[in-house]
């Protein structure tokens, strides 16, 4: 997970897995750790190997009540404001962070966790 401002960060972090608690999902966890990879060819340099791999909030039920698929979500805090933001539209800078989020965890969330993955992203 990508920690922009420590408190901020956490504090959204568990807004986050409340809001999912009192919405009917089951099994919120806050920084699930991930299987390990056993073999598995992951096609993006930048994806996360470490059999440390850890998100920030899982769930099940968020779909639907009855639905018992898992879903991962990874939440970055970013500075829109920030100089090296200045040459994007937000909407671009947005696409960035979900983009890296996407190949950092995407592929092993489906291919390993067999769950779906959402990056979180905001400003």
């Amino acid at each position: 997970s990508t920690q922009s401002t420590g408190g901020t960060y956490s504090q959204i972090r568990d807004l986050t897995a409340n809001l999912l608690v009192e919405a009917g999902c089951r099994d919120v966890v806050i920084e699930p750790h991930l299987l390990p990879l056993t073999g598995e060819t992951l096609k993006y340099e930048s994806a996360i190997k470490t059999d440390e791999a850890r998100l920030d909030v899982s769930a099940r039920g968020v779909w639907s009540k009855s639905d018992l698929s898992k879903l991962f979500l990874d939440i970055r805090i970013f500075n829109s404001r920030d100089p090296t933001n200045n040459c994007l539209s937000v909407d671009k800078v947005l696409k960035k962070h979900e983009d890296e989020k996407k190949r950092a965890y995407g592929e092993r969330i489906l291919q390993v966790e067999k769950s779906y993955f959402t990056p979180v992203i905001f400003s």
